[in-house]
């Protein structure tokens, strides 16, 4: 694990940090060339991205404090996926309504790059060893967290690499599928099922509690996007219009 990438002085390079922030960087560039494709101002993205950047940071933390009463809301740790997702997602509709941007092309437009901004993310957990680690394991593949910064000894599941592994492949298939699958929202609705779905099954061998019908929070949340995002896609509306090339 490498929780602190480098020190100098008072300064400290935290991996998760410095890996969040690749995360929005990387993303950006994606979608820069997608608006590039869609006849959009490539300009938009940056804000487009910041919107995502500080609403979902802002959400993740609050959803966090939420959970957990007492913990401090300006502290360095504690996030929460879903409620990163959903003050990501308000941060891109308000940056969109600012922009006067189209939010069905838009929110298609932010699919892809919305996974693969989770997936590198999910590096930063793995470096840091911040306790997104799953249940105990006996494959070859299974590894201990002792210097990260929620320390175990015990062999776990490395369910942050799983994570960015799934996230890779729907980056990948949701890339390819922008220029086909072109309705408002639609190809959105593809990302929320398929990232329900992956948080869903990572679930089961996460560490986290029940909370309601054997399910944890993760879950819950999981299965309201999946439903979410088939709902979008079969009752997307409007002109499929193919992407310009």
């Amino acid at each position: 694990m490498l929780p602190e990438l480098l020190s100098i002085g008072p300064f400290t390079l935290y991996s998760f940090g410095a890996m969040m922030a690749i995360a929005l960087v990387v993303p950006w560039w994606f979608l820069r060339e997608d608006l590039r494709e869609r006849g959009f101002d490539p300009a938009n993205a940056f804000w487009l991205m910041f919107g995502a950047g500080v609403g979902g940071i802002a959400g993740a933390k609050v959803w966090y404090v939420l959970e957990n009463p007492g913990e401090p809301l300006l502290s360095g740790s504690g996030l929460t996926w879903y409620g990163g997702l959903i003050g990501g997602v308000a941060g891109v509709v308000i940056a969109a309504a600012m922009l006067r941007l189209p939010l069905g092309q838009i929110a298609n437009a932010a699919a892809a790059p919305l996974a693969l901004g989770y997936g590198i993310g999910r590096i930063g957990c793995q470096l840091a060893g911040d306790g997104d680690y799953g249940s105990a394991t006996d494959l070859p593949w299974g590894m201990s967290y002792p210097e990260g910064t929620v320390p175990t000894t015990e062999i776990v599941h490395p369910t942050p690499l799983y994570e960015t592994a799934a996230m890779a492949v729907l980056f990948w298939a949701l890339w390819r599928l922008r220029g086909r699958v072109t309705a408002p929202w639609a190809l959105f609705g593809i990302y929320c099922v398929f990232a329900g779905l992956e948080r869903f099954l990572i679930e089961f061998i996460r560490r986290n509690s029940e909370v309601a019908a054997g399910l944890t929070a993760a879950q819950l949340v999981s299965v309201g996007l999946v439903a979410l995002g088939a709902a979008l896609y079969f009752l997307a509306s409007g002109p499929a219009t193919p992407a310009k090339r």
